[in-house]
């Protein structure tokens, strides 16, 4: 590989070319929290002199290592999680587009060294792709007394900064940035509309399989800070910085399993609990008026964020998997279930027609529509209705072999948008052969967005919602999902 030298703000970064793409890892934009705070706000990070290697992936947030998971994503130990890559054709370049990528997991896991998210289709295609790391868990979002709430949040924040301050010197423009995020990197995405200090730093957003349904509420981020103290003991600024990482980690765990022994109940009653409040992550970012001071939906259509496009979108069956073995849920239970719920008969009766075998799938699909489906399509239309371009999308390719075969499950698009099917796990996740021409069409959407704001098909407007399904065989079809949202649009 070649070395490669780019000039910074903060000083001069040593690089190396991979394939189409010159690569600069592990590049802080921040200072580490263990020297300015794991529960303070993110500093900039000064400069250094002489020439700063970015060879190899930076540390990850804490997190527990769980082996094997879908999304290839290793646990890197290091003092300093606060770091991005950047993936560029070409340092010498001028002006290029701009996708700031924020990695999944429901805000407790994942990093940005995925081999899933490597730059190299990007670069290929013109556009500079930054993927970030940031806090997570309970160092991102636990409200403690005098600490800055929502960290996490501005950690993204910071390393948009450092985008704006340092892309031109990978080719990159400053005004031509697009977030982009999938599961809870797709909510962040969505969050950062309602966050003002993120305002003109990026002008499109591409939310996937996340939204504001994954946000947490004020109460619910008390209630979990309750929780934790009571494994911790007293919750005061000082102590967590005194608790070693490991301890939070092991108290973070401890908290999402009682919240999953408390929904460990098998009745028609849990189902409707369950889809009255969704899913529920304990850690993840809230409206606390100061820094996230909207919630997306309202941010969405404010005439603030007009100028800002958005693409939204999600996979057909994201948690179906997770009721495949509910062997208590009959057909009889669950239509009992959705009604409690407030579904809709006629809806009902086609969640109940639509699942077959095992029955368990009517629910699987309602919490697919009522958690993600259904709130990318609503996030889209309020873009929309405030008179902003607003795209969306439904991926229904479904996996021939891996562990979950005939489901379009989460995550299952993301090597298609990464035209990414030749990296390691791909062919194990969703089985051998994945369609080469669906992941070229989907990259190019994407590359598409992120150049010019449009993916390629007709956005929202007032009387009008096309959505193009990517499947075998892609269209853009009229209100595909016009039962789904009547069901769960009041929700």
């Amino acid at each position: 590989m070649t070395d490669v030298i780019a000039l910074t703000a903060q000083g001069r970064l040593r690089g190396q070319r991979d394939g189409p793409a010159l690569r600069f890892l592990g590049v802080p934009y921040a200072e580490s929290p263990l020297t300015a705070g794991r529960f303070a706000a993110p500093v900039p990070h000064a400069r250094w002199d002489g020439i700063r290697d970015a060879l190899a992936y930076g540390a990850t947030s804490p997190q527990p290592d769980r082996g094997i998971t879908l999304i290839p994503e290793p646990v890197i130990a290091g003092d300093n999680e606060l770091n991005l890559n950047v993936f560029t054709p070409d340092l010498g370049a001028d002006g290029l587009p701009v996708l700031v990528w924020i990695h999944g997991g429901g805000f407790t896991g994942g990093c940005s060294a995925s081999p899933w998210y490597r730059g190299g289709p990007f670069a290929r295609d013109g556009v500079v792709l930054v993927s970030i790391n940031y806090r997570l868990g309970a160092e991102g979002f636990l409200e403690l007394p005098d600490a800055p709430a929502n960290r996490a949040v501005r950690d993204w924040v910071r390393a948009l900064e450092w985008v704006r301050e340092n892309i031109a010197a990978f080719g990159g423009d400053p005004e031509r940035v697009t977030i982009g995020g999938q599961s809870a990197g797709g909510a962040a995405c969505a969050t950062l509309l309602g966050v003002p200090a993120a305002r003109g730093l990026f002008r499109a957003a591409a939310c996937m399989s996340g939204g504001q349904a994954l946000m947490q509420t004020p109460a619910g981020v008390r209630a979990v800070a309750a929780q934790l103290a009571g494994h911790l003991g007293a919750l005061t600024r000082e102590a967590p910085e005194e608790t070693p990482a490991e301890a939070i980690l092991a108290a973070q765990e401890a908290v999402s399993a009682s919240l999953g022994a408390a929904a460990g109940r098998t009745d028609a009653e849990a189902i409707a609990t369950l889809l009255a409040g969704g899913i529920s992550l304990p850690w993840a970012p809230f409206a606390d008026g100061e820094v996230v001071t909207e919630e997306p939906l309202t941010a969405a259509a404010s005439p603030r964020q007009r100028e800002v496009s958005l693409l939204a979108g999600a996979t057909a069956h994201e948690f179906n998997m997770a009721w495949l073995a509910a062997d208590w849920i009959t057909p009889v239970v669950a239509a009992d279930g959705l009604a409690r719920a407030g579904v809709p008969a006629p809806a009902v009766a086609a969640y109940i027609d639509q699942a077959g075998s095992p029955p368990s799938q009517a629910v699987g699909q309602a919490v697919t529509d009522r958690v993600f489906r259904v709130p990318a399509q609503q996030l889209a239309a309020a873009k929309a209705a405030a008179g902003g371009s607003a795209f969306a999308y439904d991926f229904r390719w479904t996996a021939t072999g891996g562990p979950l075969p005939g489901l379009s499950f989460h995550c299952l698009d993301v090597p298609f948008f990464f035209d990414a099917l030749a990296e390691p796990g791909v062919t194990e996740a969703m089985g051998p052969a994945p369609p080469q021409e669906l992941a070229t069409r989907m990259h190019s959407a994407l590359v598409r967005f992120v150049t010019g704001g449009e993916p390629g098909w007709d956005g929202f407007s007032g009387d009008r919602s096309p959505v193009m399904v990517f499947a075998g065989s892609s269209e853009v079809r009229e209100n595909p999902l016009e039962l789904e949202r009547a069901a769960w649009t009041r929700r």
